[in-house]
């Protein structure tokens, strides 16, 4: 029996909020802590962290809750464990090269903090949060990562402030991810036994999460380049500023990733045309979440940041208006590919707009960094968000009229089907 719709807004609303506002516990320490230098190059080390997360997950955060949620009972713990195998191997490369990256950028005297920031971020992608969306468990995520992400803030947030030992904060991030993860593998493996994937059947895996983790190594690109970019470009005061308007967007961009958690198995319970209207509605609920996010972002954002970080770190608010048009892009793709496109088997398009939007986005922000500062990253950040949500467009209507059909969507056929 399928769980209500508010049970599942709550469930994946409201419960994970708790983990995405508990950085505002902590964060605000950090900032006066460790000052201009020593902030801005902590958020650019969690940039490079996400990016790396972003080669570590390698597909599976992005489409694996869509997956999971339409596949049979039976399967669902292969899919997991099939995840596990590929997420591991890419570890090998990708961690090493996110210390180099990491100590490359960092403000000297602040190496270690921003090597560990960035692993707090890649770490990310080993948790087991997508499946639990996949199958409608929020309680897991409650109990297994937001409410120990509150506590483990809250207590950051009193070391912190006691000894002004920095490193704390992300130790005890890389601890939640990796203690929480660790609980419920053991739970669906032990619930569910079943063979690992093989050696032969590696590349198969890898391939057919292939395209998604190209789409997400694009979006992960434009994403992280700012803020490093920023921190070796601009004085200490503008980077810092920088890393606050960045980290409240960041912050921001959970809203309508929860929101999409909590809507994906519901528009994948239906079929032909109350599908295509749950998609619709869907993708309706993310666009209003994003225009109210910009207003508020433009309006209250350099209050905020100068509230939570400190007047030395407050936020321009000619870029959290830029910025603010850009999340309001990144609510409305995240719906439309979770939702539509990438169940559809459309994932061609979404791949092709991505690194179009990245193509012009990213040597905008090169080339405008240095000459006009953090405006220029900003702007290069809007752009290549605008590109990624709009080229897909015409192709999303025609996969609505599809399912409306109920007919099976004219996916690619020089694609082959993910996680086949």
């Amino acid at each position: 029996m399928h769980a209500p719709l508010w049970h599942r807004l709550v469930g994946f609303s409201l419960i994970p909020a708790l983990a995405a506002i508990s950085p505002l516990v902590v964060l605000p320490v950090v900032a006066r802590t460790a000052g201009a230098a020593g902030w801005s190059s902590a958020i650019a080390g969690e940039s490079v962290g996400t990016f790396a997360a972003i080669a570590l997950a390698f597909g599976w955060t992005t489409v694996g809750p869509a997956h999971v949620a339409h596949a049979p009972v039976e399967m669902r713990a292969r899919l997991y464990r099939e995840s596990l195998v590929v997420r591991g191997l890419m570890a090998v490369p990708v961690i090493p090269a996110l210390v180099v990256i990491c100590l490359a950028i960092a403000t000297p005297g602040y190496e270690l903090l921003t090597v560990v920031m960035g692993l707090q971020g890649a770490l990310i992608a080993m948790s087991f949060s997508w499946f639990a969306v996949g199958v409608a468990d929020p309680g897991a995520i409650a109990r297994l990562d937001a409410i120990p992400r509150v506590l483990g803030a809250l207590a950051a947030a009193g070391l912190i402030a006691a000894t002004g030992a920095l490193i704390v904060y992300p130790l005890i991030g890389i601890a939640v991810t990796a203690g929480g993860t660790a609980a419920y593998s053991r739970k669906v493996l032990r619930d569910a036994p079943g063979p690992w994937p093989t050696r032969a059947e590696l590349p198969a895996l890898l391939r057919s999460t292939a395209a998604v983790a190209v789409n997400d190594a694009a979006l992960g690109a434009y994403s992280s380049v700012p803020s490093p970019l920023v921190n070796v470009s601009t004085p200490a005061a503008e980077a810092s500023a920088y890393a606050s308007a960045d980290k409240m967007i960041k912050l921001g961009q959970f809203i309508p990733i929860t929101l999409g958690n909590a809507l994906q198995a519901w528009t994948a319970e239906a079929h032909g045309a109350a599908r295509a209207t749950r998609v619709r509605r869907a993708i309706g609920a993310h666009a209003v979440l994003g225009l109210v996010g910009w207003v508020a972002v433009a309006s209250l954002g350099p209050w905020a940041s100068r509230v939570l970080f400190g007047g030395d770190a407050a936020a321009d608010r000619t870029v959290l208006v830029i910025l603010g048009a850009a999340f309001a892009a990144y609510s409305v793709r995240t719906s439309v590919t979770r939702h539509l496109l990438f169940p559809c088997g459309r994932t061609r398009i979404v791949v092709v707009a991505t690194l179009l939007g990245s193509a012009i986005g990213v040597p905008a922000m090169l080339i405008l960094t240095p000459s006009i500062g953090s405006v220029g990253a900003a702007i290069g950040y809007a752009v290549t968000e605008l590109i990624s949500t709009v080229v897909p467009w015409r192709q999303a209507r025609v996969a609505l009229r599809d399912i409306a059909m109920q007919r099976a969507p004219e996916a690619d056929p020089d694609e082959p089907p993910l996680l086949a």
